[in-house]
């Protein structure tokens, strides 16, 4: 787990998550794959975690059916590093799922004291977002994409969301954009900064561009945030036309768990630790929660990451086993700012790390495992607690075949 890795294939659970080495894996000749070790579960010492997968079925209610239709959303929407790659790094500590604007840390992008009551119709989102510096010194991209109920009242919605927005300054004048004529937008002169909205279908895409270090400089550049608006637009609207929304009366009916990802991941104990809810995404889809989505992508995708499950520890489902076992190599990579810990006891072929880095709000310690085609990691600020959850992951993945 490589330095670089600490901040890929992750993002954040409330506190800076350090993520997870990710070279590229080069093509290599097929090789007899040695069986998994055998391990004895009930020497593993897995304190008070869950160790049986559980069984998840429909959601339960509608926030958690919103929750599902979100992250459903999330596999068709681009990362912003696949709209320009100067968006090379993902936000920390940024909520992506947004199904109520209560839950929601997306303030800064979209005024949200009025939202519910300005979009009443307003079903679940879903935010990515990218910047070309991750220590707010550079420019950032957000697309945050919204579903409604049909055409007519997500084009209602880009009318009266984008009032509400122009109303709340007195400085804000509307902008056209001219390739998506519309679009209803607004910046203030004085700032480098512009918001979008646009229906696409049932669909809002919302697109805010803020630039930090024209802002500082006292620089304005309509033309430029104009055009970035139009190339996100470009790429984004395609990508969310393949998506096809829940009809409202049938959200109830969506299965919480795809694959049984969820039920192979170690559920948290208190909701309020974590930025996102638990979720089930594409491989590619988990890069939205990834700080270097574009280092983290050639190692996934060399290992056939088809599917890629978050609660309190991250796993990916791999081509095959000897794919898991090489990205498991890569997230077991030191460098200065990692040194090998102890792995739990009677687990020896976890790999576990400490992060000694001079970021303070990075969590300390992370271990990794791989069984048969996943990779899981957990993470902790406690040795002891890691290894526990290392030992209690490593019995979910075994007892969910």
């Amino acid at each position: 787990m490589g330095s670089n890795a600490v901040r890929t294939a992750m993002a954040l659970v409330g506190t800076v998550v350090v993520a997870i080495g990710v070279g590229g894996c080069g093509a290599e000749p097929d090789v007899p794959v040695a069986p998994d070790p055998l391990v004895d579960l009930a020497q593993l010492d897995v304190g008070g975690n869950a160790t049986k997968p559980h069984d998840y079925g429909t959601a339960k209610t509608l926030e958690q059916a919103k929750i599902v239709e979100a992250e459903r959303l999330a596999n068709f929407i681009p990362l912003a590093s696949d709209i320009d790659p100067r968006f090379a790094h993902g936000y920390k500590l940024t909520s992506k799922v947004f199904f109520d604007p209560k839950y929601s840390d997306l303030g800064n992008a979209i005024k949200l004291e009025k939202f519910t009551e300005t979009a009443p119709d307003f079903i679940t989102g879903f935010a990515s977002s990218g910047t070309t510096d991750p220590n707010v010194q550079g420019m950032d991209l957000m697309n945050v994409v919204m579903v409604f109920p049909d055409e007519q009242k997500a084009k209602d919605a880009v009318v009266a969301l984008e009032r509400s927005d122009f109303e709340y300054s007195n400085r804000n004048q509307a902008v056209a954009i001219p390739k998506y004529p519309a679009a209803k937008a607004h910046w203030q002169p004085h700032e480098q900064s512009i918001g979008s909205w646009f229906a696409a279908g049932k669909l809002v895409v919302y697109s805010w561009v803020y630039d930090y270090l024209r802002i500082a400089a006292g620089e304005v550049d309509l033309t430029t945030l104009v055009s970035l608006v139009e190339k996100s637009l470009d790429v984004v609207v395609p990508s969310i036309a393949k998506f096809t929304p829940t009809p409202p009366d049938q959200l109830m009916n969506l299965p919480v768990d795809i694959d049984g990802m969820l039920g192979r991941t170690l559920p948290r104990i208190n909701e309020e630790l974590f930025t996102n809810p638990p979720g089930v995404y594409t491989g590619l889809a988990g890069l939205h929660f990834s700080t270097t989505p574009i280092t983290a992508r050639p190692a996934l995708e060399a290992a056939g990451v088809d599917r890629y499950a978050r609660d309190h520890a991250i796993v990916y489902r791999t081509r095959d086993v000897a794919a898991a076992r090489k990205l498991l190599a890569h997230q077991a990579e030191l460098d200065k700012k990692l040194r090998s810990v102890e792995s739990p006891k009677n687990l020896p072929q976890a790999k576990c790390q400490e992060y000694i880095g001079s970021d303070k709000f990075a969590i300390r310690f992370y271990c990794s495992v791989s069984y048969d085609r996943y990779v899981a990691l957990v993470w902790s600020d406690q040795l002891v607690d890691l290894q526990q959850r290392m030992s209690a992951q490593y019995a979910l993945l075994v007892n969910a075949e």
